[in-house]
């Protein structure tokens, strides 16, 4: 049986989406971004994009920051 060891790294993939979130929360600055934002700019799912934000959320690297106005379904936090 030939197998392709093409294997995903796991560590660094985290690492490698979790920049990415950090990037966009960079760029958002004071306005901040929602989780539903982060997860369509980032093509992540938002259940990863709630597990990256709470990791970066214990470690100081984020924060929420309020709510934004709801247009018909639950107001959206806002992270920075």
């Amino acid at each position: 049986m030939n197998r392709d060891n093409s294997g995903v790294n796991l560590p660094a993939l985290r690492s490698h989406n979790a920049a990415l979130v950090l990037d966009l929360l960079r760029m958002a600055a004071e306005d901040g971004i929602s989780r539903l934002e982060l997860a369509e700019r980032t093509g992540l799912t938002p259940q990863a994009v709630s597990k990256i934000t709470a990791r970066l959320r214990g470690e100081g690297l984020a924060e929420e920051a309020g709510r934004r106005a709801s247009t018909g379904g639950k107001p959206r936090t806002v992270l920075r």
